[in-house]
C-alpha cells in the first residue's frame, strides 16, 4: 500500500467518506456502541451527515482532507473546523483511517496537512473528541503528544451517551515532529 495522494475532500466525496467514516466506527466502536446500530443504521446515519456537511450546507471554514491509495481508493479523511472554540481553537471533528491501515502512518500523515492547511491559524490550539473506551485511538493521539482535558459525555449517537475526553495539543507545531 502506497498513499498516492492527499487531496482535499470535494462534494462528491460524500458517500466515500460516510462509507469510509461507517467502517471505522464498526471496527472502533464494536462492543461499545450497540451492534443493532452497527450493524444497520451507521452507514445510513454517516451518508446524511456527510451529504449535508458536504453538499447540501457547508461551513464557509470547514474543510477536509483526504488519503487515496494509488489505486484511487480513499483510505483515510480529516474533517476540520477552524477556530471552532474561543479557548482550544480549531477542532479536528474527525479523522480516520481505514482499520486494515492503522499503524502506518496515514493518521499522522494526516494531522500534518491539518497543521499545513491551517497556515497561520496553525498557532491556535488544535483539538479533539475520543470516546474514552477507544484505547488504541488514546494511544495514538497521546503519542502524538496531545494532552487530555475536559472530561465530558458525547451527544447521542448509536442510542447512546458515551465518557470522552477533548484531546488538545496547545501548540500544534509538536505534531509536525511527532
Amino acid at each position: 500500500m502506497s498513499v498516492a495522494a492527499l487531496r482535499p475532500m470535494r462534494a462528491d466525496d460524500a458517500d466515500a467518506v460516510a462509507a469510509l467514516h461507517a467502517t471505522s466506527w464498526r471496527s472502533a466502536y464494536r462492543g461499545i456502541v450497540p451492534d443493532d446500530f452497527l450493524d444497520h443504521d451507521v452507514f445510513a446515519e454517516r451518508q446524511a451527515v456527510w451529504r449535508e456537511r458536504l453538499q447540501l450546507s457547508p461551513a464557509v471554514a470547514a474543510f477536509g482532507i483526504v488519503a487515496e491509495e494509488d489505486s484511487g481508493r480513499m483510505i483515510g479523511f480529516a474533517y476540520v473546523l477552524p477556530g471552532h472554540d474561543p479557548v482550544c481553537g480549531t477542532l479536528v471533528d474527525n479523522l480516520h483511517v481505514h482499520p486494515e491501515l492503522k499503524g502506518g502512518g496515514i493518521g499522522r500523515l494526516l494531522l500534518r496537512a491539518v497543521i499545513a492547511e491551517l497556515g497561520p491559524a496553525r498557532t491556535q490550539p488544535l483539538y479533539l473528541w475520543v470516546l474514552d473506551q477507544n484505547e488504541p485511538a488514546k494511544r495514538f493521539y497521546s503519542r502524538m503528544g496531545a494532552e487530555f482535558i475536559d472530561p465530558g459525555m458525547t451527544p447521542p449517537f448509536g442510542g447512546v451517551c458515551l465518557p470522552e475526553w477533548r484531546c488538545i495539543w496547545r501548540d500544534p507545531s509538536v505534531l509536525l515532529t511527532s
